[in-house]
């Protein structure tokens, strides 16, 4: 995947940037636009919980049809539109100090929540893949026993949570996490790719 040249001190499109967004769908792009906003990513794979049934994201598909365009709009807005492979999810870097404060302050909520599920995994002898089965994952007893733990207690409240349960829905939110109809929760493709990364870095301290 290749990106459209531009210029990056031009506060308009040049003709030939705006012909790349020709093909785009305003309403599509816009509601993209919003997920990303809202610190939410965008995996392959969404899940339904009423259905209990995985499906293709539509968004997803859309981003990889004509990713070359949507990477030229989000760098005309100081964005940088990324793609995890392994996980096969797509988010956007934010440029302004602001916004990459906000981005830290998602990614460590994100990676220590994850850290915590992966070791608390490994204390109960289960391997963390199971956090990714949908069949296995993890429910309300397992969060209820991460919140009677001191420590992970008090990294909840440092991660600005009320409780464990509210930083799952937090994951659940920003799709990292995956709810079922029966109080029961996998990780998506992200979750379990960034799961796996988090623990390796901290494994090789």
């Amino acid at each position: 995947m290749t990106n459209e040249s531009f210029n990056a001190n031009a506060s308009v499109p040049t003709n030939n940037q705006a012909s790349a967004f020709t093909n785009l769908n305003q309403d599509i792009s816009a509601g993209i636009y919003q997920r990303f906003t809202q610190g939410k990513i965008i995996t392959k794979l969404g899940y339904n919980k009423l259905k209990s049934l995985s499906y293709e994201d539509k968004d997803y598909t859309y981003l990889f049809r004509f990713v070359d365009e949507f990477t030229l709009l989000y760098k005309l807005i100081g964005k940088q539109l990324e793609f995890n492979a392994k996980g096969e999810f797509f988010y956007i870097s934010n440029f302004s100090d602001s916004e990459i404060d906000e981005a830290d302050d998602h990614a460590l909520k994100t990676q220590a929540i994850l850290l915590i599920l992966g070791r608390y995994f490994e204390m109960t002898s289960r391997s963390i893949h199971n956090l990714s089965d949908p069949s296995l994952g993890f429910n309300d007893k397992d969060i209820n026993e991460i919140s009677q733990n001191d420590e992970y207690t008090a990294i909840c409240k440092a991660l600005k949570f009320a409780s464990w349960q509210k930083a799952i829905d937090y994951m659940v939110a920003r799709g990292f996490v995956f709810e079922t109809s029966s109080n029961h929760y996998f990780l998506s493709s992200a979750g379990s790719a960034f799961c796996e990364m988090v623990i390796e870095a901290h494994d090789a301290r």
